[in-house]
């Protein structure tokens, strides 16, 4: 067996809400990206449920086995959450980030669930969890300031736009 370095491995928290006979269930893994490849490491009483080796080349194909297994299951996957990386720091005194992205499956084509796995994947390949994080909160503050800008503007045409644009409305 070939030795495996934690700095060059990303990990990631994966949480599932599903639904059974109108009874919903949580259940969480850690998500592994390594090389190139995804996998998951997990407990379950389903062995199909937890353990997934690094053999996934997209978070894509992680995610779709993984809602694939489910409904093996008779489980109706309603979301899945995101976490940001998590720190290999053993001293390290930074909070884990549960739910960094949420992907709602039932509101979202298999195009669309692609791009969102994809672009959490190129956000987690470049970049540790502080600076996702960071990405995120700058993400937030220029919304902020767009909207601030269109309150002091005379123009109704520009407060609808941030408006519609914070209601998560189209341009």
């Amino acid at each position: 067996k070939a030795v495996v370095s934690t700095q060059s491995t990303g990990r990631f928290p994966l949480a599932f809400k599903t639904t059974f006979e109108n009874n919903t269930f949580k259940h969480i893994v850690l998500g592994v990206f390594h090389n190139g490849r995804f996998g998951a490491l997990g407990l379950s009483r389903r062995d199909t449920l937890m353990y997934k080796a690094l053999k996934y080349e997209t978070l894509y194909d992680l995610l779709a086995e993984f809602t694939k297994c489910y409904q093996d299951c008779y489980h109706r996957v309603d979301r899945i959450k995101l976490g940001l990386p998590v720190s290999h720091d053993n001293q390290s005194m930074e909070a884990v980030m549960w739910k960094y992205a949420y992907i709602r499956l039932s509101k979202l084509s298999t195009k669309e669930f692609k791009q969102n796995c994809d672009s959490y994947s190129k956000q987690l390949r470049g970049k540790t969890a502080h600076q996702m994080k960071y990405a995120k909160q700058s993400v937030d503050a220029a919304k902020t300031m767009i909207t601030d800008v269109s309150d002091n503007s005379s123009t109704g045409s520009a407060r609808s736009k941030c408006q519609k644009l914070n209601k998560g409305g189209s341009r």
